[in-house]
């Protein structure tokens, strides 16, 4: 079986190419899991840190909140 120089250099070509979109799109998926701001147990604040006005400040377990809740047991 012998191989014509175009098809050994298009398969060559392929695998280059999947092999660089390849790691392109692993590195794309690592940043943009890096970027996300997450708090223990994959809570994220959703009212930007301010927590007296929060929809879910109850059942929130950020450490700002926590604090939070302990100031208002305090007072």
């Amino acid at each position: 079986m012998r191989f014509l120089p175009e098809e050994v250099e298009n398969r060559r070509e392929f695998f280059r190419a999947t092999a660089r979109y390849g790691l392109l799109a692993l590195v794309g998926a690592a940043t943009w899991l890096a970027a996300r701001p997450r708090g223990p147990l994959g809570q994220r604040c959703v009212n930007q840190g301010i927590c007296s006005s929060c929809g879910v400040f109850a059942e929130c377990g950020l450490p700002q909140a926590l604090s939070a809740k302990q100031a208002k047991e305090r007072a």
